[in-house]
């Protein structure tokens, strides 16, 4: 089940789920775009296990520094690297908005920006970035119990905080990019970190059962994501509420399949788990890639095909050259975050 430290099939759920938001971006899929939310689901679950980890086995200073020095070495180097080259490409007027070095991209001041169709996927890392901020200490002060029960109660709040801003939210990007109106996602990824760590057998012997858990919020989700009105943009209550939890009712199902090892051979499969391990780079340089060939080609087979080896190419020679030497620096868990 695992491969030098890591699960295996959790890296090929992350190589889908980036290719879901790519060929979303490449083809105005419907609900390709969710594949941003199993990456959600897969941080909150990745994270929260670390944390529990490191807080078994370190005392507070080392928990912490061991932890933001990972995060530090994980995003930062092709991060800036990726803004390097969108500066290549597009020139440096985007360097006076120092919230890009903040990771505060979700924000009013990010919509409010001018900005170039790059720096538009910007968001889901905000989000991420905000969640290391804050769910290390949660994990530290809290028991498992206590954690258990937080997470559960931000599950449970966030549709209702989407409920209620859907009257006063102008539009539909302030609460499918804002972390408080997503939080359930990696709050339900935290509360699988705790099944899995105390019933890690009944995970395994039972996990299987999540496809039919990921099946049945899969399909109101086919039959219904075809109409207008139950789409992200639609901004409705309807759409607020039970499409981002059918999402997260889904991947919540597939996750325990994986965990599982019942039937996973697809998600083991060798360019699939690289895919995911290279994921990160290539979330980054996507839709500058997209936005390039679209300019020079007009035939969308042929462009997205190009797209995609280029994308691929680009992070593969990043995660060699630059993001895997780096993380030979540390002797933690291996585990890839976006």
């Amino acid at each position: 089940m695992k491969e030098a430290g890591r699960i295996v099939q959790l890296d090929g759920l992350r190589g889908i789920a980036v290719l879901m938001v790519f060929f979303s971006h490449s083809f105005r899929s419907q609900l390709l775009w969710s594949g941003v939310d199993l990456f959600f689901v897969l941080s909150g679950f990745l994270i929260t296990s670390i944390l529990l980890e490191q807080r078994r086995r370190k005392g507070w200073s080392a928990y912490l520094g061991s932890f933001y020095q990972r995060r530090m070495r994980r995003i930062l180097p092709p991060y800036l690297f990726f803004l390097g080259v969108a500066s290549i490409l597009f020139g440096i007027g985007w360097m006076h908005r120092w919230y890009l070095f903040l990771f505060l991209m979700n924000t009013e001041l990010f919509r409010d920006f001018d900005h170039h169709y790059s720096f538009g996927i910007l968001w889901s890392l905000a989000v991420e970035e905000q969640f290391y901020f804050v769910w290390p200490f949660v994990v530290y002060l809290l028991d498992e119990g206590a954690l258990a029960s937080l997470s559960g109660g931000l599950v449970l709040a966030a549709p209702l905080m989407r409920w209620i801003a859907t009257a006063y939210s102008p539009g539909h990007w302030a609460i499918f990019t804002s972390t408080p109106f997503r939080m359930d996602l990696l709050a339900v990824g935290a509360i699988i970190a705790l099944v899995w760590r105390r019933n890690r057998t009944a995970v395994e012997r039972y996990g299987g059962c999540g496809l039919l858990l990921a099946g049945g919020a899969a399909i109101p989700l086919l039959l219904l994501s075809w109409y207008p009105w139950f789409q992200p943009a639609a901004n409705s209550v309807l759409v607020n509420v039970w499409l981002y939890e059918l999402s997260l009712i889904g991947y919540v199902g597939v996750v325990f399949w994986a965990l599982s090892g019942y039937a996973v051979g697809l998600l083991k499969l060798r360019p699939l788990v690289y895919i995911g391990r290279i994921s990160f780079s290539f979330y980054l340089v996507h839709t500058t890639v997209l936005y390039i060939v679209r300019g020079h080609l007009h035939h969308q087979l042929v462009g997205v095909s190009i797209a995609l080896a280029v994308s691929l190419l680009y992070a593969a020679l990043t995660w060699n050259f630059l993001e895997s030497p780096i993380l030979q620096g540390t002797r933690q868990n291996r585990a890839v975050i976006v």
